[in-house]
């Protein structure tokens, strides 16, 4: 058997040499003279070799404990290694701890271990979006909505923590607050981010696979639109509520112009032309992916003077509270929107429905459906969507004009050009 003092004997000689201490347990000094510790065992009938570490780091002591526990490893059919590689077993070994103790403190870290590798929903969500969703043409637009709706409640949590009732909680959340389509997109988001995990053996199952769609609510497209005398309760008392005065102004916006709620809310002042009355929206920022001519009526360019007082100097229209450059987010206009309906007594209506309520109402009062469908940004059908690229900008100005008009009478029960109700609410 070794002792400490013959190990500080030992010299290198040129070529790698061993001493045995005794139950396998061997000194290795290399020929560039670094002395290591070595298991040499059989298992399963064949000779194997295990290195502990070198010495001095591990003393004779710290070795002979360690081969105590490598010894019986063997003797379990276990290969040392199993535990060994652990290096806070190693310590746990020569502070003392038992063989019990050592196999209980190790699973409970390889469990640890194990959890900690299991991906959250919104690093799953990275990987999908990293690897598909970036050969999406305008990939970020697409996949703004699992970003809104899906991360806020499910990023943070492991995959496999995350159950059938959990995802159906949210998804009729959404359906609740902001509508079925809504719902349904939001769905099919987690379905497929689920999918991409299976398929990758990230997670065993898809829990969104379970939430049925025919439960979620009927995809047919919506068709609420507002009667003459909800729109006079929807604007009266959008001015009337206790709120902050560019909401206010850009529901009437909405109604107005007929952009959909992003477009507004992401609208920037470079954009938009006071002088010539008129809002030229970028493609990046369009759904059809066209640049979008919006004329202004004289009531939108009064709106618009007083956001631009608001918004200050800030390069947005509608400039976010919560950070120093972006602009506010849909949810923001959202909210203010449902609490317009709740105190007008008008159910079942989304900031989106505004546009069947323009499409409905100019079509009533006798304007040409290609010029609506051009001012609504909308793609014309059959052969004319094919061949037709006429802008009808000076058509689309006129029936602008009288649409706000329009509104004004509603509210004010006189034909005005200025919408003065508004200062005056």
């Amino acid at each position: 058997m070794l002792t400490d003092t013959a190990i500080k004997k030992l010299k290198p000689v040129g070529k790698d040499y061993q001493k045995a201490d005794g139950e396998g347990l061997v000194l290795v000094v290399r020929a560039a003279g670094e002395k290591s510790w070595r298991y040499e065992f059989r298992l399963n009938g064949k000779k194997q070799k295990y290195t502990y570490g070198n010495y001095p780091e591990f003393s004779l002591d710290d070795a002979r404990s360690i081969n105590r526990v490598a010894r019986k490893l063997v003797e379990q059919g276990r290969h040392p290694s199993t535990m060994l590689d652990d290096p806070v077993t190693k310590k746990q070994i020569i502070d003392g701890a038992s063989f019990k103790e050592l196999e209980a403190s190790l699973a409970e870290r390889q469990q640890q271990a194990a959890l900690a590798s299991i991906p959250t929903f919104g690093q799953l969500a990275e990987l999908y979006w990293q690897e598909v969703e970036r050969t999406w043409k305008n990939p970020e637009k697409q996949f703004s909505l699992a970003r809104r709706h899906l991360l806020p409640k499910l990023g943070h949590i492991r995959i496999n923590e995350i159950d059938v009732a959990m995802v159906r909680e949210l998804i009729y959340d959404i359906r609740e607050r902001i509508g079925t389509p809504t719902a349904h997109v939001a769905r099919d988001w987690a379905n497929r981010i689920f999918d991409y995990g299976v398929e990758h053996n990230l997670c065993a199952s898809n829990p969104a696979s379970l939430v049925r769609a025919k439960r979620v609510g009927d995809k047919v497209k919506r068709k609420r639109w507002l009667k003459s005398s909800e729109i006079r309760r929807y604007l009266t008392d959008a001015y009337r509520l206790n709120s902050y005065r560019g909401h206010k102004l850009g529901l009437h916006l909405l109604m107005i112009t007929g952009v959909r709620i992003g477009e507004l809310v992401g609208a920037k002042w470079n954009e938009i032309d006071l002088e010539q009355a008129e809002w030229l929206i970028r493609s990046d920022r369009m759904k059809a992916e066209n640049d979008h001519y919006v004329p202004l009526p004289a009531q939108a360019v009064s709106m618009f003077q007083e956001l631009k007082q608001l918004s200050a100097d800030d390069e947005f229209v509608f400039p976010s509270d919560r950070t120093s450059t972006g602009h506010i987010q849909k949810e923001t206009l959202r909210y203010f929107h449902q609490q317009v309906c709740a105190s007008a007594n008008i159910a079942d209506y989304l900031p989106h429905d505004h546009r069947h309520t323009i499409s409905t109402h100019l079509r009533e009062r006798g304007f040409n459906p290609e010029i609506v469908e051009t001012t609504l940004a909308h793609k014309l059908p059959g052969v004319a969507g094919v061949y037709s690229h006429a802008q009808y900008r000076e058509q689309r100005r006129a029936m602008l004009q009288d649409w706000a008009d329009y509104l004004d009478s509603l509210v004010t029960e006189q034909v005005v050009v200025q919408a003065n109700f508004r200062q005056a609410v």
